[in-house]
């Protein structure tokens, strides 16, 4: 009994020392953030590539930075002295091709024998669909970038917020002082304009993705907008559901649900329950 008292004490002392170890590390990502040099990998010379590499050289703040390109990447992404802003395909259980496209933040360095990262993932948003040429996404990229340096920043000042996953992203607090504006298809029910409107009192319209663009690119004030991103020739994967600030690009929602026959792509009725409550209070 004594032996069993004595191996079961040490296992958890190494898990403890582990943790520790692991904490210690993740720490010392986020807050040396700043001393690393941020490469922003481009695909090519595409006008999301133009577009990202425009919106990081007006919005990049927390870091130097340099761009570089897909090949460059390759040979230096096991260099822990860099940082990495990317585009990466995201797959998820049972899936057997991307089907989402995410816009990553990652720290250089090693890989697992299965081909994931070893280095820290900071934050990855979903960007697109896999294949979308709308450019639907387009004006969202500032936004993206300022809601990734907003996350650096609050984790520096909270590391253990790391452990509670993409809940940390959002912050909820303020959006009912704010006009909600969402996108026609951005619902996963039949629901009417004017319904919408009543819910959340008169606060809230329904408009076009492109007016939706439009805000968030003028920064329209005290103002959100809804952005629903999902495979759009797909049946069955994740559809996430964001609403962003246009003024101040705080990201306030953040939820993701699988796909099915019951589940369609958008806001649930459970989800603009949710949202509307505070407006209703």
């Amino acid at each position: 009994m004594k032996r069993l008292f004595t191996v079961l004490f040490l296992a958890l002392l190494t898990v403890s020392l582990s943790g520790q170890k692991l904490l210690k590390a993740t720490k010392n990502n986020y807050n040396n953030f700043g001393l690393r040099t941020t490469k922003v990998v481009l695909q090519g010379t595409t006008l999301t590539d133009l577009l990202l590499a425009d919106a990081v050289k007006k919005n990049w703040i927390i870091s130097p930075f340099e761009f570089c390109y897909i090949d460059e990447y390759e040979k230096i992404k096991e260099d822990t002295s860099y940082n990495f802003l990317l585009r990466t395909d995201g797959i998820f259980n049972k899936e057997y091709e991307p089907k989402l496209e995410y816009l990553t933040l990652i720290k250089g360095g090693p890989k697992f024998q299965k081909g994931l990262f070893m280095s820290a993932e900071f934050i990855s948003l979903p960007f697109q669909s896999k294949g979308d040429e709308s450019g639907n996404i387009h004006s969202y990229i500032p936004a993206y970038l300022n809601i990734m340096q907003d996350y650096i920043l609050k984790v520096q000042k909270g590391i253990l917020l790391t452990y509670t996953g993409e809940a940390s992203y959002a912050d909820p607090a303020g959006l009912n002082g704010r006009n909600l504006i969402f996108g026609k298809n951005d619902f996963g029910y039949e629901t009417e304009d004017e319904q919408t409107k009543w819910e959340f009192r008169g606060r809230a319209e329904v408009t076009t993705d492109e007016r939706k663009g439009d805000l968030i690119t003028e920064r329209a004030t005290e103002t959100a907008v809804s952005l629903v991103i999902f495979p759009l020739e797909q049946k069955r994967g994740y559809c996430y559901k964001l609403i962003i600030g246009t003024d101040n690009h705080r990201l306030y929602l953040f939820k993701k649900h699988r796909i099915s026959s019951s589940k369609p792509p958008g806001f649930t009725k459970k989800d603009i329950n949710k949202i509307s409550y505070q407006y209703r209070h």
